[in-house]
């Protein structure tokens, strides 16, 4: 059973993230969505009592937050029971997905990987928000933390990501050991949408014999594990990766944009702020991120 990680923050990027989750897990039957909602109140919650304190001792106003808290996190768990029943109502009878919520007490960046592994999760999905909340946006923080530490791949969604075929996939390599086997597993993964892959290399100066056997040796290994895949592979030169790829993006009418995430990789530059704010946050392209075992 393919199994994914919603984690939900009822923002607007929460519900384009759901969609996509769904429309994934519904083209790869039998499959598993867990929305995952991490509840924090960043005062002392009240109902834990000092040590020594006994009820009788707590004061009036004290009383007063612990209902308005406990109201709160109700009013949160009725928000994630009518966003699974949404969800629900929107499959069909044939579609084998299975919804399920979560409601932890605790900070997503330590809740997240906890769940997936309790899961054995194979995917998670993360909304991210646009560029007029940026500075509290879940992909500023949460979501690249998962990108750059979770051990399963993590799929970025914008808010206003428009509705995409899913078939033209552009995957960002730097001729790292495992990119080769990752593009397998993008093929894999998006077998149902029958992708057409193209691997960029971006170089800031001009393209060298050593990237162009590079390239060629990523098609060599690709052949043998995808023989059947349709790939392409590009060398790009320019001096700024960020407009190139901006650029590139625009141009091939990119649907989805890979990249594996591995120590010193090219995934870094990806990850930058300012890179991240013109790729995924303006471009409005979703972000499938890869582990390598090194990462």
């Amino acid at each position: 059973m393919f199994k994914i990680i919603v984690p939900v923050d009822f923002e607007d990027s929460t519900y384009n993230a759901c969609h996509y989750a769904l429309r994934l897990a519904a083209a790869a039957p039998p499959a598993e969505i867990l929305l995952l909602h991490c509840f924090r109140d960043y005062l002392t919650d009240p109902w834990e009592l000092p040590l020594g304190e006994t009820q009788a001792q707590t004061t009036a106003s004290e009383k007063i937050t612990e209902r308005v808290l406990h109201r709160n996190e109700d009013d949160e768990r009725a928000k994630l029971d009518e966003l699974r029943q949404e969800l629900q109502e929107s499959l069909t009878d044939s579609q084998q997905v299975q919804l399920s919520t979560a409601f932890v007490n605790g900070l997503p960046e330590e809740v997240i990987p906890v769940e997936a592994r309790r899961l054995q999760t194979d995917l998670i999905v993360m909304g991210t928000e646009g560029d007029d909340s940026l500075s509290r946006s879940v992909f500023g923080t949460i979501t690249t933390k998962m990108a750059k530490e979770a051990r399963v791949p993590v799929l970025s969604v914008p808010a206003h990501a428009r509705e995409r075929n899913l078939t033209r996939i552009l995957y960002a390599t730097d001729f790292d050991a495992a990119d080769a086997q990752a593009i397998a597993d993008l093929h894999q993964f998006l077998a149902p949408f029958s992708p057409q892959i193209l691997c960029l290399h971006i170089t800031k100066e001009q393209a060298t014999a050593q990237d162009q056997q590079k390239m060629a040796d990523l098609e060599a290994a690709l052949k043998r594990l995808v023989p059947t895949g349709n790939i392409r592979y590009k060398l790009l030169e320019s001096p700024d990766v960020a407009d190139a790829l901006e650029d590139f993006v625009a141009k091939e009418q990119v649907d989805l944009l890979a990249a594996t995430n591995r120590k010193r990789s090219f995934l870094d530059s990806l990850l930058h702020p300012s890179l991240t704010k013109k790729l995924v946050l303006e471009s409005e392209v979703p972000l499938l991120i890869f582990h390598g075992r090194d990462a």
